[in-house]
C-alpha cells in the first residue's frame, strides 16, 4: 500500500498552478542559447579575420606585379598588405601579422608567393573555437610572364 503525504490546504493547488514555469524554462535553456549566440559571434570574427587575410594577401599579390625588380616587388607588395590590414584594423591587429614575399625562377616567369602568418587569440574565449593561429597561414601565389617571350 503507498503511503501519502497528507498536504496542507494552502499548497494543494500547487501541482496545478503554472505561474513561474515559464522562468523556470527559461534558466534551463539560457545557457544554451547564449553559448550558442556568443559562439556564433565570436565564430564571424575569426572567419570575418581569415577573409581579411585573404583579401591582403591577394592584394600584396597583385600589387607586386607592378614592380619593375624583385626589390620593387617585395616593397609595393608589403605595402599592399600592411594598408589592406591596417584597414580592418579593430578586427586585424597588423602587429601580430607575418608577411613574407618570395620570388622564384619558375619555368615560364617569376612566381611571387605572398604569405601571412597571423597568430591571434583575442577571440578564443569558448573553448570549442579554435585559435587563428591553428589554422594555416594565408598564402596566395601570382606567375609573372613575359608576354614578348
Amino acid at each position: 500500500m503507498p503511503v501519502s503525504f497528507p498536504i496542507a490546504p494552502r499548497y494543494r493547488h500547487l501541482p496545478r498552478d503554472r505561474a513561474g514555469s515559464v522562468s523556470i524554462e527559461f534558466a534551463f535553456l539560457a545557457p544554451s542559447l547564449f553559448i550558442l549566440v556568443f559562439g556564433l559571434i565570436l565564430f564571424s570574427m575569426q572567419y570575418s579575420t581569415r577573409i581579411a587575410l585573404t583579401y591582403a594577401a591577394s592584394e600584396g599579390g597583385r600589387m607586386a606585379l607592378a614592380g619593375l625588380d624583385d626589390d620593387e616587388r617585395r616593397n609595393l607588395a608589403r605595402t599592399a598588405v600592411t594598408r589592406v590590414l591596417a584597414a580592418w584594423h579593430p578586427l586585424v591587429d597588423t602587429d601580430r601579422a607575418e608577411i613574407s614575399v618570395l620570388i622564384t625562377q619558375d619555368g615560364n616567369g617569376k612566381l611571387v608567393t605572398v604569405k601571412i602568418d597571423y597568430t591571434d587569440s583575442r577571440f578564443v574565449k569558448l573553448p570549442f573555437l579554435p585559435t587563428l593561429s591553428s589554422n594555416a597561414p594565408v598564402s596566395v601565389s601570382y606567375l609573372i610572364t613575359d608576354p614578348l617571350g
